[in-house]
């Protein structure tokens, strides 16, 4: 009996340790944070009626088959398995998805937004249900042989007798799909070949009794709805181009997110909408893009992204992808650039060796002879502040470089480099590695304060109502100005990774991160309630 009890009492320890989510300061609702990163590489797909389940390299995608739109996508940091999917079956009994991993198996309820999930030596190589009476569990094969996983259940059962052939239902495979699809393998060279003429491979497939279409995954498209009978295929991209994201444009309803590209990434741009229906991303032509250009900032214009890189400024229609690049030969200081700002007649342009407006037609005008680094800039009326690596200073109408306002001087660690500006209100804040400031609109007396909020270095600033955001290699911080308060976010655990950079468009806060982009709903950091 003592034996029994042992057996039990790890068993249940065991499950506990293979149900544990990511630590987090907070408890998020789905709908308050949502992460998009590339899903572009699909291992397992699952159809139901209603819905296609895709279990991708980073995040289960969910697509509603009645409305034809994505539903948000469940990460690492919602309790994704790290385990990689190897195969997916749909529940008939719920609207869920049992997932088989090279760590053991998975089950995501989308209605109840659970996950259960339990260990297997070897992984899970095979999944079956029993279609005469599919609710009472999940047949799982592993090194064993065939098991028996009971529903609410939290360890396989050895012994249980397989349903009989005619009622089998099992994860389609590739080939057989393709097999029922001649037209599919007729159009197989056209549907995995990308406008850069990359060419990839069909890695799962899935379909249901009730309607014609295959949904195939794919090894970097993504997954692509494809009808059988008319012989036409439609993709259904859900992705960034990259796992991270380097900077944000703010749109009209939504961001633009922009990828720099890495040792086997692709670099481009992705549309995200505020509801997160969709996320289209734009990869610019080969040979007119900014390649492999470190990415820092980025500024909407109208309908045009204005980039600042390495290699110096890029101005791109986000439609198309085609880009004009503007470098010292168009008469910019340096080509090393750091940031933009709107400007009354074009763009500010901050460089590593002063600054420059792009003007409305295209033209390139120095700004003095001025020659320092500029890391930040902040517009504020017909004022500009300039952040740079020896310090802060303002260019007030009609002066042709930054001046240093005696309030600022007689602050001595103003002094040291700026790396963000932002504003609330009246007051402007600024941003060193690891410590802020703000200046008293009434007074012009600037005060410094240490954040108190785990924030390491800290790389970025979003001007907010009533506040600042503060997004660092290990963390970010909303500070409400003149309280001393710092509300903080952890990494990991309510973020992926280290925040590159912030955009505010209320109710939202966009981040992004080396891990993908966050969509954070500010109420819920702020305290101002759902």
């Amino acid at each position: 009996m003592k034996l029994g009890i042992g057996i039990c009492g790890a068993f249940l320890l065991a499950a506990s340790a293979s149900t544990r989510l990511p630590v987090q300061s907070r408890s998020w609702r789905l709908e308050d944070r949502a992460v998009i990163t590339d899903f572009s590489v699909v291992d397992a797909v699952a159809a139901s009626p209603w819905m296609v389940y895709a279990a991708t390299r980073h995040g289960l995608l969910l697509y509603d088959r009645r409305s034809r739109t994505w539903q948000l996508p469940i990460t690492s940091l919602d309790g994704y398995p790290a385990g990689r999917a190897r195969l997916a079956l749909a529940d008939p009994a719920g609207n869920a998805v049992w997932i088989g991993t090279a760590d053991g198996w998975a089950r995501y309820d989308a209605d109840l937004k659970r996950w259960d999930r339990g260990s297997v030596p070897g992984g899970v190589s095979g999944m079956m249900l029993d279609a005469g009476d599919a609710g009472a569990g999940v047949f799982l094969r592993t090194t064993a042989g065939w098991t028996f996983l009971p529903r609410g259940g939290f360890a396989p059962l050895p012994g249980t007798p397989l349903p009989p052939p005619n009622r089998q239902v099992q994860p389609l495979d590739v080939q057989t799909a393709l097999a029922t699809a001649p037209m599919a393998e007729a159009q197989r060279a056209l549907i995995l070949t990308d406008p850069r003429l990359r060419t990839y491979q069909f890695t799962a497939a899935a379909r249901t009794a009730d309607e014609n279409d295959i949904f195939f995954g794919t090894s970097g498209l993504g997954l692509v709805r494809l009808d059988p009978t008319m012989g036409q295929w439609e993709p259904l991209g859900f992705s960034l181009l990259a796992p991270g994201a380097d900077a944000l444009a703010q749109g009209s309803d939504g961001v633009w997110a922009i990828s720099g590209a890495n040792p086997g990434t692709r670099s481009g741009i992705t549309w995200l909408p505020s509801d997160l229906s969709s996320a289209a991303p734009v990869e610019p032509p080969a040979g007119n893009g900014f390649g492999t250009a470190r990415i820092r900032r980025a500024l909407a214009a109208g309908r045009t992204l204005w980039l600042a890189t390495d290699a110096g400024v890029f101005k791109t229609d986000p439609a198309t992808g085609r880009t004009r690049r503007f470098t010292l030969a168009d008469g910019l200081p340096s080509e090393d650039v750091r940031a933009l700002v709107p400007a009354p007649d074009g763009v500010w342009v901050g460089t590593s060796r002063g600054l420059a407006v792009i003007t409305a037609g295209d033209q390139v005008e120095r700004v003095g002879g001025w020659a320092q680094p500029v890391l930040c800039m902040l517009a504020v009326g017909e004022s500009l502040w300039v952040g740079t690596a020896v310090g802060l200073g303002v260019i007030p109408p009609g002066a042709r470089a930054p001046l240093v306002p005696a309030e600022v001087a007689a602050e001595p660690t103003l002094s040291n480099a700026i790396v963000a500006l932002a504003r609330t209100g009246d007051t402007v804040a600024a941003v060193l590695d690891d410590q802020v400031a703000w200046r008293d609109p009434q007074t012009g007396r600037w005060t410094l304060e240490r954040p108190r909020a785990p924030l390491g270095r800290i790389l970025a600033a979003a001007s907010d109502a009533g506040g600042v955001w503060l997004g660092g290699a290990i963390g970010l911080a909303w500070w409400r100005i003149g309280r001393r308060e710092f509300r903080g976010l952890t990494i990991p655990g309510d973020l992926p990774a280290p925040v590159r950079d912030l955009a505010v468009q209320a109710p939202w806060l966009w981040v992004a991160t080396d891990s993908g982009v966050v969509r954070l709903r500010r109420d819920v950091v702020t305290g101002g309630g759902r």
